[in-house]
């Protein structure tokens, strides 16, 4: 995988705008009239986001997916999907891309049938194998992205041939909101290219661990040759 460094946001910001483009000149030199986007939540992408939405980018009919949600009360702060829609507000995309928000979870009990059913409306959008158009990662000082973190056991759950590979599942967080709803490794490895928004010092021994595949991040299982990490020092 590469990691490009930045000093500047503004750089930094250009460099996913670039991402952005490379997916949509792809879909359509491939002939098709979508593309399929998944997005990062926490606080690190939202400038990102609102850079991309003032991009224009007209004939492809675009969704917008999110590779993890906190279970909380709808219309939350905390809510990644509450962030997204700020960002793309006001979105020059023509036609305007539709925002794929987790179902409503405010308790861990109503989180696996909002979680099933997040699952239900990827396999009716995207097909049997949905596939990303690209997957816009974040990278925890942990080492965790999306809601994958050290230790959980949806890691290991990825590799049991044994068990019925699945695209979402509820997850355990550290630290609070600790009920979270997440794409599972399979279905973020489906991406045709995956970046990592990555901001801060505080990140630099996680980027240094992704850097080198370390399988103990959760981060690295999604590493590899379809990989970029955008660092923002």
């Amino acid at each position: 995988m590469l990691v490009s460094t930045f000093s500047n946001a503004h750089s930094w910001i250009e460099a996913a705008l670039d991402e952005l483009r490379a997916a949509a000149k792809a879909a359509r030199e491939e002939g098709r009239a979508s593309l399929a986007l998944c997005l990062a939540g926490g606080l690190t992408p939202e400038g990102v986001y609102r850079s991309m939405a003032a991009l224009p980018l007209g004939g492809l009919a675009a969704e917008l997916w999110l590779g993890d949600e906190r279970v909380v009360p709808a219309g939350d702060a905390a809510r990644n999907g509450v962030m997204a829609a700020r960002a793309f507000t006001g979105c020059v995309w023509e036609p305007t891309p539709r925002l794929r928000l987790w179902p409503d979870a405010e308790t861990e009990g109503e989180a696996p049938a909002a979680a099933a059913r997040y699952e239900a409306e990827l396999l009716a959008a995207l097909g049997p194998e949905p596939t990303f158009d690209l997957a816009l990662m974040g990278l925890g000082a942990d080492g965790h992205t999306a809601s994958l973190f050290p230790g959980s056991p949806l890691l290991k759950e990825a590799s049991d041939s044994t068990l019925r590979p699945r695209l979402t599942a509820v997850a355990r967080s550290p630290v609070p909101p600790f009920a979270r709803m997440t794409l599972t490794l399979g279905a973020l490895r489906s991406a045709r290219r995956r970046i990592f928004l990555v901001k801060g010092a505080d990140k630099l021994p996680a980027l240094r661990k992704l850097e080198a595949e370390d399988s103990s991040i959760p981060a690295s299982l999604l590493a590899g040759p379809g990989s970029l990490v955008l660092y923002l020092g």
